[in-house]
């Protein structure tokens, strides 16, 4: 587990515990299950003062496109919406686009009812 904590590869642990890479990528993935069932558990709405957001990642510039750099909306990077619970947890999700019924599914989704919503618009 200590190997698996410090980022170490299932290779370098196997060298390092001498032990077969096989027994090391199994327990490496009973971990890996392990922390997905705890985050999932930890998926249940969002409760108090929450804020919203979206952001674009990607490349700064397209090579071979020499025209004006756009920002945000109309971009070719993908979008990503934020749902953030101060002092608490963030949740984050990859979004097909940046339409209203789509922000409202995440938010219907993972924000509970009583809470107050904070966003830029």
């Amino acid at each position: 587990m200590l190997c698996f904590c410090a980022d170490v590869t299932a290779s370098q642990a196997a060298i390092l515990l001498s032990r077969n890479r096989n027994t090391i990528n199994h327990w490496y993935g009973v971990f890996r299950r392990a922390i997905y069932a705890h985050q999932e558990a930890l998926k249940e709405s969002l409760v108090g003062k929450i804020e919203v957001d979206e952001s674009y990642f990607g490349a700064k510039r397209v090579r071979g496109f020499h025209g004006k750099l756009k920002r945000g909306r109309g971009t070719n990077k993908q979008p990503v919406f934020g749902v953030f619970e101060r002092d608490g947890r963030v949740y984050t999700e990859i979004i097909p686009d940046c339409k209203k019924a789509t922000f409202q599914a995440v938010i219907k989704g993972k924000v509970a009812v009583d809470s107050v919503i904070y966003s830029d618009r």
